[in-house]
C-alpha cells in the first residue's frame, strides 16, 4: 500500500522514540507528511533524519498546553493525529510521590486531550484520531494504580469523542498496548520488584513475549485506513486480555 497516504498530514506526539517513532515511520512509508513532536530535541532530530520523506520535527512538551497549541498553530490541516507521548509510572501506593502521579496525568491524559482540542478545528472530513491508553485499563496491575486510572480515562475519552465528532466526519479510536519493548518506564520500585513484575507479566501473555513498537504501529495504521471503525479500544497485547 505504498503511497496510500500521499497528500495526508499526520501529527505524531511522542514521535522521537518507541511506539510513536514506529508509527511515524509507518505513516511516512505510505506517503504521509509526518509531523513529529517530542520534548527530547536531540532524539527528535535523529528520528526525523532517519524517517526522511520531508518529515518535520517540532519540539513539544505535551504537558505544557501552550506548547501543544504552538504545535498546531502553524499547520493548515491535520488528517491524522496519533498521541503517543508520555511515560509509565510504577510505584507502591504508599511510597511514590503524588506529584509524580499528577505529572503523569499532565502528559499522558491532558496532553492527549489538548492535542485533540487544537487539532480538531483543522481536521477535514474523514480524518482520524488515535489515542494511546494501555492494558492497565482492562487488567489489574500491581504498582500501577495511577497508570491504571489514566488508561481508563483515555478509553472513556475515546468513546465520548467518537460520538461527539462523528457528525464532523472525524473517527476516534485508541490503541491499548500490553508489554511493549522500548517503553519509557519511570519507577520507584527496587530492581528485584521490577524483575519479578516482568516475569509475572510475561507469564500472563499467551504469545509468551513482549511486543515490538512496529507491531503496535501496524495496528495504528489499520485504524487510520479503515473508515468504519470508531469508538473502539484495540488491545495490542499478545492475547493478555483474552487469557
Amino acid at each position: 500500500m505504498e503511497g496510500i497516504l500521499t497528500g495526508k498530514i499526520a501529527v505524531v506526539t511522542g514521535g522521537a522514540t518507541g511506539i510513536g517513532y514506529a508509527v511515524a515511520k509507518r505513516f511516512a512509508s505510505a506517503g504521509a507528511k509526518v509531523i513529529l513532536a517530542s520534548r527530547n530535541s536531540q532524539r527528535l532530530a535523529t528520528a526525523v533524519r532517519n524517517i526522511g520523506n520531508e518529515a518535520v520535527a517540532i519540539p513539544t512538551d505535551v504537558s505544557n498546553v501552550e506548547q501543544v497549541q504552538r504545535l498546531f498553530e502553524g499547520l493548515e490541516r491535520v488528517d491524522i493525529l496519533v498521541t503517543c507521548a508520555g511515560a509509565a509510572l510504577f510505584g507502591e501506593i504508599d511510597t511514590f510521590p503524588i506529584a509524580q502521579a499528577k505529572s503523569l496525568f499532565e502528559g499522558r491524559f491532558f496532553g492527549q486531550l489538548a492535542a485533540a482540542h487544537y487539532a480538531v478545528p483543522k481536521m477535514p472530513l474523514e480524518s482520524v484520531i488515535v489515542f494511546c491508553s494501555g492494558i492497565a485499563a482492562s487488567v489489574g496491575l500491581p504498582y500501577y494504580s495511577a497508570g491504571s486510572a489514566l488508561c481508563g480515562a483515555v478509553n472513556s475519552m475515546t468513546r465520548a469523542l467518537a460520538v461527539e465528532l462523528a457528525p464532523k466526519g472525524i473517527r476516534v479510536n485508541a490503541i491499548s498496548p500490553g508489554l511493549i519493548e522500548g517503553t519509557d518506564i519511570q519507577s520507584n520500585l527496587s530492581k528485584e520488584q521490577l524483575e519479578n513484575f516482568a516475569e509475572l507479566t510475561k507469564a500472563k501473555i499467551p504469545l509468551k513475549r513482549a511486543g515490538q513498537p512496529d507491531e503496535v504501529a501496524e495496528a495504528v495504521f489499520s485504524l487510520a485506513l479503515c473508515s468504519y471503525i470508531t469508538g473502539q479500544i484495540i488491545e495490542v497485547d499478545g492475547g493478555w486480555t483474552a487469557s
